[in-house]
């Protein structure tokens, strides 16, 4: 068992709090932004085109984080309707689909083949997740279940600012799992971004991979149940395999995810 007793929050000043969990989250937007941009040249992208639609993709992707939280927790919301407008708490999900709806409008808006552009980002996105989580880890939010008894590396935060509901039990690591999971997809999307055939397939690849992690770190995560023992996160886990495996598998053979649009290269100015 280990006890972690680091304060999420860095510094206060009068009621402005800056945190760890932010401090991370930012970290994690600013390096898959940088590795989405490298990778765009690589491919041949005009490198605005990605800062663009970065724009999009996190206001959209706040957004959608908080609406699915708010969802997931609608008792509690419910009660106190004006809370849903503040911004503690926020779901992965929510900020994956919101993401990816505002890349498929972006690249709509601007012609840009979409399936290229979501490639670009394939290798960014999993390296993000994986820095937020650990802001994650430090702030006690999205923690895993109770163990009884403790587990060797079970955690027991400590420090009172920290999210967890008791200060005195030990929980299982859930945000840790999810960073090595994280870093594993990294790793696989990174040696496979020069083998798939067909644009928008290593998107799809990362999606599948990363759902597969996700639905069976949820077992040990304190989420709401939604239907026959499943948690949201599931559900939605279940729906993008579904749907991912057969579309890449068909692109990889057949097609290009957006091959219609007619604009993504460029000269880079």
């Amino acid at each position: 068992m280990i006890r972690l007793d680091l304060d999420p929050i860095i510094f206060s000043i009068g009621h402005f709090h800056v945190g760890w969990y932010g401090t991370f989250i930012a970290i994690g937007v600013a390096v898959g932004l940088w590795l989405s941009v490298r990778e765009a040249k690589r491919r041949g992208i005009v490198s605005g085109e990605i800062y663009d639609g970065a724009l999009w993709g996190i206001v959209a992707g706040l957004i959608g984080a908080r609406l699915f939280h708010v969802v997931d927790n609608w008792d509690t919301y419910a009660a106190n309707p004006m809370a849903i407008f503040g911004t503690a708490g926020l779901a992965i999900y929510g900020a994956l689909i919101g993401g990816f709806i505002a890349a498929v409008l972006y690249a709509r808006v601007r012609r840009l083949g979409l399936g290229q552009l979501l490639d670009a980002t394939a290798p960014a996105v999993p390296l993000a997740q994986a820095i937020a989580r650990i802001g994650c880890f430090i702030n006690g939010d999205n923690y895993g279940v109770a163990t009884n008894p403790p587990l060797p590396w079970s955690i027991v935060w400590t420090n009172p600012n920290a999210m967890v509901p008791d200060h005195t039990i030990a929980y299982q690591p859930a945000q840790l799992y999810e960073v090595v999971w994280n870093l594993f997809v990294f790793a696989l999307i990174w040696k496979l971004r020069d083998r798939v055939r067909g644009n928008g397939v290593l998107f799809l690849v990362y999606a599948t991979l990363y759902s597969f992690g996700r639905f069976f770190i949820s077992y040990v995560r304190e989420d709401n149940i939604y239907f026959a023992n499943f948690r949201q996160a599931q559900i939605i886990a279940f729906i993008v395999m579904a749907l991912a495996v057969p579309l890449a598998v068909w692109l990889n053979h057949q097609g290009d995810l957006g091959q219609r649009s007619k604009r993504i290269v460029g000269v880079e100015s």
